[in-house]
């Protein structure tokens, strides 16, 4: 009888071990990335002019939250516990937003229809991905930009660009970083058509 209850406790006891073990293990930590950049200053005047922004289509590969990398442009992955904090199509909408008003492109800008504006400006993401290549990792980034007049829905200005940038590190946070200095640089050059095109 001494010995089964010896048994007994012993078994009690390796139960309780390993439910400690199993439920103390941490779940991976999720991390959370903002494409982000400060949009340098500019001296040209503003285009007298309202220009509503609106929120940019992404394609369906793209409308997660998980940060997406690829081996090869036939196969994409989704990471597991790197996340945007808000959709690339938000996200994306918001940044360009920010960089029109920082430089003050227009006199005035809207991302809502409070009023009628003169130009509307949208923006399709085709690629927001990191590129694995040759050990090597890349940032890539492909959007869209067309600047249309409101009345006639004309395209007054459009830029596309599809651009990779080696990283200066293998973490995602680096190809997030990259993103941004993409993202920055295509923007200048869309504005830059803007002002050779519309008086101002």
């Amino acid at each position: 009888m001494k010995k089964a209850g010896l048994l007994i406790v012993c078994f009690i006891a390796l139960f309780a071990l390993s439910s400690c073990s199993l439920f103390s293990s941490k779940a991976p930590l999720k991390h959370y990335y903002q494409v982000y950049y400060q949009p340098k200053a500019s001296n040209d005047q503003p285009i007298k002019a309202t220009l509503r922004i609106k929120t940019f289509n992404a394609d369906k590969a793209y409308k997660k939250y998980n940060l997406v990398y690829r081996t090869s442009f036939e196969e994409m992955f989704y990471y597991n516990t790197h996340f945007w904090a808000s959709r690339p199509d938000d996200m994306i909408s918001d940044l360009v937003a920010n960089h029109f008003a920082k430089q003050r492109v227009f006199s005035d800008i809207i991302v809502t229809m409070d009023k009628k504006p003169d130009y509307v400006l949208s923006g399709r993401i085709l690629a927001l991905d990191e590129v694995i290549e040759d050990d090597k990792s890349y940032a890539r980034v492909a959007i869209i930009f067309e600047l249309k007049d409101y009345k006639t829905a004309e395209v007054v200005v459009a830029h596309s660009f599809d651009t990779k940038l080696e990283t200066k590190g293998r973490k995602p946070v680096d190809v997030v970083r990259a993103m941004g200095e993409i993202i920055n640089s295509e923007t200048d050059i869309f504005i830059s058509k803007i002002y050779d095109t519309i008086e101002h």
